[in-house]
């Protein structure tokens, strides 16, 4: 047996197979379906993607041949990547570099080999696509060509993997940049904000009034900036998956009621006033959640509704239960949402101007922030809307079925 001696380029292929992080990976469908079809077209009982490593070629694809890898010095793949050539081996009894090969003489029986190389790169090939047969054969013309194409596929695959690797590591390094800058940003805007509550709540020090009416300016801002802040800060938790949940046994009405003390007084600010109507039946159902999570969700829909709603109107919210799950809604009098704009409501970034806000603007994450939280808690999210009527928003949230005693 003659061992293949390693390319001149292989420590550059040997980097290119790390950076893929492909080796040991699981099976996938793309990969065998091309095996299938190599085995198929060749007319041959076991197809390979098969790729050297430093020590061993590992199988990536293995149809008709139930091991995962073997040693390089065995490997026919090995003699092939050393050109991007079509590489055959018509009878390996009658060629001196495996006539005496355990892969020959031994399981799998290997007579006839034809590996096209995966080169990734010009003169970089990571292994090859190959087709096995037990008994002396040739190829034909077709077949060789089919055999080249289908290993362009399997070079196509390897591409696709490493720029999905690569827009992996640029999500990753926006995430933490993302993150990064909010942060930086939190602090000092949350001592901006602290210093001018001070300023407001000491107005006799602001004799001035238009000097107050500046503060007052620049207190609203400063809060408009670290909302936005803190909802950067959520979305990109989400995104990465690490938005943390402590969930509790919560009382649905004491949940609601907190969530109209909170918020009572934004909706003040807006001219308008929150009513609360709930069937008794709620005050002993319970739900699992995170209270700050869902306090979170019900303080996005009321100040939405009071942002939308005409003055000395009423902001509405209602809690039920309905099957195996409570409902709650809040309703709002103000211009609704036209058909054309429903799609987009819980997109990021997504503001429906037409709705004709003109107290605080928002920053368009708030609607898709709750529905993740919602939906993280096996619940739904939705909304309906009678333009120049009324618009609804409402969320269900699965109870806690009491068990009876025995």
């Amino acid at each position: 047996m003659i061992s293949a001696p390693p390319p001149d380029n292989e420590s550059e292929r040997l980097s290119w197979l790390q950076a893929l992080d492909i080796l040991d990976t699981f099976e996938e469908q793309a990969y065998d379906d091309l095996t299938r079809l190599a085995a198929q077209i060749c007319d041959t009982p076991i197809a390979l993607v098969s790729l050297i490593d430093r020590d061993r070629q590992w199988f990536k694809s293995h149809y008709g041949l139930a091991a995962r890898e073997t040693p390089r010095e065995q490997a026919f793949c090995a003699h092939a990547i050393r050109d991007n050539q079509l590489f055959i081996i018509e009878d390996s009894e009658t060629d001196e570099r495996f006539h005496d090969n355990p892969l020959a003489t031994g399981a799998p029986h290997v007579k006839f080999y034809a590996g096209m190389p995966l080169e990734v790169q010009d003169g970089v090939c990571l292994g090859t696509l190959c087709v096995i047969d037990t008994k002396p054969r040739t190829l034909t013309p077709d077949q060789k060509a089919a055999l080249e194409a289908l290993a362009r596929q399997v070079v196509s695959q390897l591409m696709l993997r490493q720029k999905v690797k690569e827009l992996e590591k640029l999500d990753q390094a926006k995430d933490e940049f993302v993150s990064m800058v909010s942060h930086e940003l939190r602090t000092p805007l949350t001592s901006i904000k602290g210093a001018l509550s001070l300023l407001l709540d000491a107005k006799s020090r602001i004799p001035d009034a238009q000097q107050q009416e500046m503060t007052q300016i620049a207190s609203r801002n400063a809060d408009r900036l670290l909302s936005i802040v803190n909802d950067i800060l959520d979305v990109t938790k989400l995104e990465a998956g690490k938005l943390d949940l402590h969930q509790d046994r919560l009382n649905v009405s004491q949940l609601v009621e907190r969530a109209i003390e909170l918020n009572a007084p934004f909706c003040a600010q807006c001219h308008c006033r929150l009513d609360f109507t709930t069937p008794t039946i709620i005050e002993s159902l319970t739900v699992n959640g995170d209270e700050q999570r869902l306090l979170q969700v019900m303080a996005n829909l009321i100040s939405n509704a009071a942002k939308f709603s005409p003055h000395h109107s009423v902001v509405k919210v209602s809690a039920r239960p309905h099957g195996d799950r409570i409902h709650i809604s809040v309703t709002d009098q103000g211009p609704g949402i036209s058909p054309g704009d429903e799609a987009r409501v819980f997109q990021r970034f997504s503001q429906l101007h037409n709705r004709g806000n003109n107290k605080l603007p928002g920053t368009g994450l708030g609607l898709n922030i709750c529905k993740h939280i919602v939906e993280s808690h096996g619940g739904s999210i939705g909304f309906t809307s009678v333009p120049h009527q009324a618009t609804t928003f409402y969320f269900t949230l699965p109870l806690i079925r009491e068990t009876a005693p025995a």
